[in-house]
């Protein structure tokens, strides 16, 4: 490969690198549009071969301190992170550095920018995509850099052989790589929270809808995402593969024609939130994911305890305060990126303590409400008069005379136009027209917001943002408050693509491991990984205390024994390696011929080795600089290029200075 063509390779793979560090801020999700849009660009320019700042130091310089002041300006003003700032600024200079003057030492500030850049995005994000972007940055940085080295000696335009060079550096990088992993699982591990800070959700982004508002028009688009935003172990735990059951999450009792709201009180917050009977309820603990992009709480239909939680902000799990918004939710006081907490449920909720007054609101409807609405009522139930009846007979007709859609224009009275024009509307449509119909009939009611069903996986049920769903709470005397739902059974649960499901579980799986095994690797980890390898495999905690003395000390350590094992033959690989004396390489016999003629002529200084003396005598234009160089260059192909030295070329390198 000519001198071109390495130069030209050797800057491809350093924008690749600076890319990689780039995507790894970037898929946080937390750096500016801007910031985004002037790395992109600098980056096409840069693979396109073009250096405008080439030359240009003293007004490129201004460019960048203007960006660092608008940065910096914003953070002042409240309006941006300071670590975001910084990772932003960060950016900023890699992309300067890129578009200017293409030397080695240019490509050692890129490559250093951008492993702050990597710094960077490890406080931005904790998802698996900062494992990939560090991977293809720490490869591509390593082959960039070993392509400087090879190019520093070698200043003319001949013609070099780069496959064993590439080679010998992609083994370094994965000794580098394996040696970065054990260090990761043995290097004692102490969290600071330094850092901590809440992060993005990440390249997918935050998808469920639990938003403080229902509002009609639109799409469901959201029922095709298959991203799991919670994960619930249940005690007792049911063995259905399908759990068809509602996760309350938000109650909607304020209707203006067009959307809900809720109007509930917040509370002090407190570790805790009792709200009904806890005897004979059944127990979830819940995990929600930062794919869920929301602070409010879920349980099973009806929660009654919300009990300690823990908020995950990237570093260790800290406690967590709720906020009981009375009739409405139960919220984290802070946010954060995930949070685990237990609830318990029960199959219905009285609610006792709800006043005349308060029912008489749930009843309230505005002006705006179509005239063709009560009568559409008067029609389904007639002179019925009990409202559990007439709840069912509304939730029956709309269910079996309205179609299910997730493609709905928008409309100026979107009840109407779903229950008397288009006839088909999504889990928010049928809902709404549920609670206005059971309202014109003088029945309380209200809309919740939360999610349908949930899907067994290993040893906990897994719920999908396209499980998202509103349906009807009814307050029925006698019995207190019910569920009804008029959506048809087939829009209920989420309805990804089979192929698009495939994937994100994968993705999931890949995450979750991430999370657990990396994100929050531990101190406590590491002295349970170390504990496992030191004791003897064993089965229950039962058996073990079950089994005799004499059994339990016959057990044999394997894996102590294997670790040992492992652990000794590793040191004596290294030991050799220390102690054996080198065989003479066939190249070692010119390289010292070379060197003695190199003294012999007074051309080589103190202690210079001869890359340096090449590129010094090259700048000085010595006569002597071209032999000299193609002599180092031979040397280096022969030794560690794989190209050996034929003694006819031997002798002609060393004639040759005189």
């Amino acid at each position: 490969m000519m001198l071109a063509q390495r130069r030209k390779l050797r800057l491809r793979l350093r924008d690749l690198a600076a890319l990689s560090a780039f995507a790894a801020v970037a898929l946080s999700g937390s750096i500016p549009l801007f910031v985004i849009g002037l790395f992109a660009l600098a980056f096409f320019v840069s693979w396109a071969g073009k250096r405008p700042f080439s030359g240009q130091t003293v007004w490129s310089v201004i460019v960048l301190l203007a960006a660092a002041t608008v940065l910096f300006g914003l953070v002042f003003r409240g309006a941006l992170d300071l670590v975001v700032a910084a990772v932003s600024f960060a950016t900023l200079v890699t992309a300067h550095r890129m578009l200017s003057d293409p030397t080695v030492t240019t490509d050692q500030q890129v490559l250093l920018a951008s492993l702050l850049l990597m710094a960077g995005a490890a406080a931005l994000s904790g998802d698996v995509w900062y494992a990939l972007c560090l991977l293809a940055f720490g490869t591509f940085a390593c082959l960039a850099l070993g392509l400087s080295v090879i190019e520093g000696p070698v200043e003319r335009d001949e013609q070099l052989p780069l496959a064993p060079v590439l080679g010998q550096v992609s083994i370094g990088v994965v000794i580098a790589l394996l040696g970065g992993v054990a260090f990761f699982i043995l290097f004692p591990r102490l969290s600071w929270n330094v850092a901590s800070r809440p992060q993005g959700a990440g390249l997918l982004g935050g998808t469920t809808g639990m938003t403080d508002r229902v509002r009609l028009g639109g799409g469901g688009d959201i029922k095709t995402s298959a991203r799991i935003v919670l994960r619930a172990k249940l005690e007792p735990m049911p063995r259905a593969t399908r759990l068809d059951r509602y996760w309350v999450g938000r109650h909607f009792d304020a209707f203006d024609g067009r959307e809900w709201s809720g109007t509930g009180t917040a509370s002090a917050p407190a570790p805790r939130v009792l709200i009904g009977d806890v005897r004979n309820a059944l127990v979830q603990r819940i995990e929600l994911l930062p794919a869920y992009g929301s602070r409010t709480l879920v349980g099973l239909s009806q929660p009654v305890y919300f009990g300690p939680a823990t908020a995950n902000t990237g570093g260790t799990p800290t406690p967590a305060m709720l906020i009981e918004s009375s009739y409405e939710e139960v919220r984290f006081a802070t946010d954060a990126n995930s949070y685990a907490y237990t609830v318990q449920s029960k199959e219905s909720f009285p609610g006792e303590d709800e006043t005349t007054e308060r029912l008489e609101k749930l009843k309230t409807l505005p002006d705006t409400i179509d005239a063709r609405v009560a009568q559409l009522a008067q029609q389904i139930v007639g002179d019925e008069t009990d409202a559990q009846r007439t709840a069912t007979r509304l939730e029956r007709w709309l269910r079996t005379n309205l179609e299910y859609s997730l493609e709905l224009a928008d409309a100026e009275d979107p009840l109407a136009n779903f229950l008397f024009v288009r006839k088909a509307g999504h889990c928010e449509h049928f809902a709404t027209a549920l609670a206005v119909l059971l309202r014109t009939r003088g029945i309380p009611s209200r809309v919740v917001g939360g999610f349908f069903g949930g899907e067994l996986v290993g040893e906990r049920y897994v719920v999908r943002a396209g499980d998202a769903h509103a349906w009807v709470e009814a307050y029925i005397p006698g019995s207190g408050w019910q569920t009804f739902d008029a959506t048809p059974d087939d829009g209920r649960g989420s309805r990804p693509t089979p192929l698009l499901a495939r994937v994100i579980d994968a993705v999931e799986r890949i995450e979750e491991l991430w999370r657990s095994r990396v994100v929050d690797y531990s101190i406590i980890d590491q002295w349970q990984f170390v504990r496992g390898l030191i004791r003897p495999p064993s089965g229950s905690r039962n058996e073990e205390d079950d089994a005799p003395a004499a059994r339990r000390s016959s057990k044999t350590p394997t894996r102590a024994i294997f670790a040992a094992v492992a652990a000794a033959a590793l040191v004596w690989v290294l030991w050799r390696r220390l102690t054996r004396v080198d065989e003479a390489h066939p190249a070692s016999g010119f390289l010292n011929e070379l060197e003695r003629r190199l003294d012999a002529m007074k051309l080589r200084a103190r202690g210079e080795d001869l890359e340096s003396l090449s590129r010094r005598l090259l700048a000085e234009h010595h006569p002597l600089a071209a032999p000299v160089g193609t002599a180092t260059r031979r040397y280096l192909e022969a030794r560690f290029g794989g190209r050996p030295l034929s003694s006819k070329e031997r002798r002609s390198l060393l004639e040759a200075l005189r």
